[in-house]
């Protein structure tokens, strides 16, 4: 394999030549979850290396347990050293821990120059297949003089967080004319105060965005004071700039794990005003700085010339928040697939019972850090002769507690850390469902549970976690008597242009079509056709009682219930519904209503059309508010829970 060099009496270094662990052999795979001495060994080494986990170095966890925050740790050692940054704890890493030795056996001694990062070809860990090393690119343009221009790059946050490893804090823009440019070192002001290596930083690392090229520890033997700045040299590493474009040099930094208040409250920025007053090349500003001193970037050209940028790039003004874990925040919220209003029947007809009836689904989305639920409270509003006696909090169909329910409230307390089910990955959203156990049902009883501020949530340190937003589920009516009506599909509404006048007025029809099926629950129903006092399906309110089955969006906004007329429609037009007699049903002796026998279930197709004069912009869209219907022997009744629903309404057209 062809290697461009520049110069010759590079340093070649093996891949596999990394020290030991302190001599500790590690002899398993690890990954979250993991435990025992292995695990132990890990954490000691990465935290001795300056891989942070906060969690021990606080003294709130105990070594052993490979969580999130050794996984983010291992991660970021795999991403210094140029391997996949995945935090699994896996051969090739393990191989670097112990000296190489596990990787000798499958991968030939394979070697990169010093200061480059190179990329590892195949898997011989999982083949035995012998590895090569793929780069690194150097100058492609031996010979040519070139000139380099540096700017600011664009940096996506300047928002850092305490105990936060290997963020970004700078971007150098380098250009490149007429020849490829090596980069070979920098020279960053940190500005005049000293708390930004002191009490803030701990390492800075030069990257390309992705691998690490430099690493360089913050201290008083590293930080050099130039005038009143305080100066940073970085070199030893090569970043090469093809000729005609530009590429981005990206400082990250790592910061302590615990930082003062003083530095961080209130995302508190230096400033004269706070006694800790900075500035940079002489000039006083508000923040924590970075930035690159006059000439502070050397690269070399094909012509193997010296070229240092001209001018300070910066400075990079920098605001320190407090730890993620600090910020952590579980956010509440109804799930999209939390049960719709409905009306439905025991499932115990004997012992009028519903046992595990769904009532609310409830999203917890965890933000900035893992989360798990310790402790949530469900309030119930019940009316009817039912009672709640039991709740139970699912994850998927897991089930994470069950709570007896006392005043309308269902608590489910303190469920421990490592509760299957309970824990919400850190920035991902889980949804919760509750279930209850409803009994003594001899008529409708309604349920409608919600979330209350009583909600508890810790963070993965065990600290109590603010918590935004609540969640309130849809009405569940429950009853021994009565239908039971679901929507088969979705409804669809069409349009057809049916006329045009002479002044160009185009009169528009519009059907919209729903499909309910019915089931009879506890006794015989009857419901009336069209031709009846009490149709089904009412189209307009009626002095008898029949509520109006029909709303008309008219551009997203109720338009028409039936009450107004269509005056809005600038036509002389009524709606209509269609619908017919099932099979498997009995008609009446005067024709005018069906009867469904009890345990039986039908499907029954309705159409309502109604015309509209000009509809031009206007969009209009059709919502199933209502069904009448007769339990055989009592009073005419109707069923509402689907206004204001949008599974029982159309699109718009």
């Amino acid at each position: 394999m062809k290697k461009f060099l520049i110069a010759s009496g590079v340093a070649v270094m093996a891949l596999a030549s990394v020290a030991s662990a302190q001599g500790y052999q590690f002899s398993s795979n690890l990954t979250v979850g993991s435990t025992g001495p292995d695990v132990v060994a890990l954490q000691t080494w990465l935290i001795a290396n300056g891989y942070h986990i906060a969690s021990i170095e606080s003294g709130a966890a105990a070594k052993g347990y490979f969580g999130s925050q050794t996984k983010a740790a291992t991660a970021q050692y795999q991403a210094a050293k140029g391997l996949p940054s995945t935090g699994f704890f896996g051969p090739l890493t393990r191989g670097l821990l112990n000296g190489g030795a596990a990787m000798a056996g499958t991968v030939n001694a394979t070697t990169c120059p010093a200061g480059y990062v190179c990329t590892q070809v195949g898997n011989p860990a999982s083949n035995g297949s012998n590895g090569t090393v793929a780069g690194p690119t150097g100058i492609t343009t031996p010979g040519v003089p070139g000139i380099m221009t540096v700017t600011a790059g664009p940096l996506s946050s300047s928002v850092l967080n305490v105990g936060a490893q290997q963020v970004p804090v700078l971007a150098i823009r380098v250009q490149a004319q007429y020849s490829d440019i090596d980069v070979q070192s920098l020279t960053l002001d940190l500005g005049n105060n000293t708390s930004f290596y002191n009490k803030l930083f701990n390492t800075l690392y030069v990257t390309n965005g992705t691998s690490v090229l430099a690493t360089q520890p913050l201290n008083s033997g590293t930080v050099v004071q130039s005038g009143s700045e305080y100066i940073l040299g970085i070199a030893g590493f090569h970043f090469i700039v093809p000729k005609g474009t530009y590429k981005d040099i990206i400082i990250k930094g790592s910061l302590n794990s615990s930082i003062d208040t003083a530095y961080i409250s209130g995302n508190k920025k230096p400033t004269a005003a706070n006694g800790l007053a900075n500035s940079f090349n002489n000039v006083a500003t508000d923040g924590w700085l970075i930035g690159v001193v006059s000439q502070g970037v050397r690269g070399v050209d094909g012509a193997g010339l010296n070229l240092y940028s001209t001018g300070v790039v910066g400075p990079q003004i920098l605001t320190v928040n407090s730890s993620l874990v600090d910020n952590a925040q579980a956010n509440v919220s109804l799930d999209y697939a939390s049960p719709l209003a409905a009306a439905v029947p025991v499932t115990d007809t004997t012992n009028n019972q519903y046992l595990g009836l769904p009532v609310l689904t409830f999203d917890v989305n965890a933000q900035n850090d893992t989360l798990h639920l310790h402790d949530v409270k469900v309030s119930f509003v019940t009316s009817g002769p039912g009672s709640i006696t039991a709740a139970y909090l699912y994850q998927g169909s897991t089930q994470v507690q069950s709570a007896s329910v006392s005043g309308g409230i269902a608590d489910f307390n303190n469920i421990t850390d490592g509760t299957n089910g309970a824990t919400i990955p850190v920035n991902t959203s889980l949804p919760f469902t509750v279930k209850v156990d409803v009994t003594g049902v001899t008529g409708a009883t309604s349920i409608t549970a919600s979330t209350t501020a009583g909600m508890v949530v810790y963070n993965s340190i065990d600290g109590t976690t603010a918590i935004s937003g609540i969640a309130a589920g849809n009405t569940q009516t429950v009853s021994s008597v009565g239908p039971l009506f679901t929507l088969v599909g979705a409804p669809v509404i069409t349009k057809a242009v049916q006329s045009t006048d002479q002044s160009g007025n185009a009169t528009t029809s519009y059907s919209a079509t729903f499909n309910v099926q019915v089931t009879a629950v506890g006794k015989n129903i009857n419901f009336g056709l069209a031709g009846s006092s009490t149709p089904m399906f009412s189209v307009a309110a009626a002095a008898n009682g029949a509520t109006t089955s029909l709303a008309i969006y008219k551009n997203g906004s109720i338009d028409y219930t039936g009450t107004a007329g269509l005056g809005n429609y600038n036509t002389n037009s009524t709606v209509t519904a269609s619908y017919s007699q099932p099979t498997n049903t009995t008609i009446s002796s005067d024709g005018t209503y069906f009867t469904l026998a009890q345990n039986q279930s039908v499907t029954i197709p309705v159409t309502f059309t109604w015309l509209v004069k000009n509809p031009g912009a206007n969009t209009y869209a059709a919502q199933l508010q209502a069904i009448n219907y007769e339990n055989q022997g009592a009073a005419e009744s109707t069923a509402t829970f689907m206004t204001g629903q949008t599974a029982w309404r159309t699109s718009s057209i």
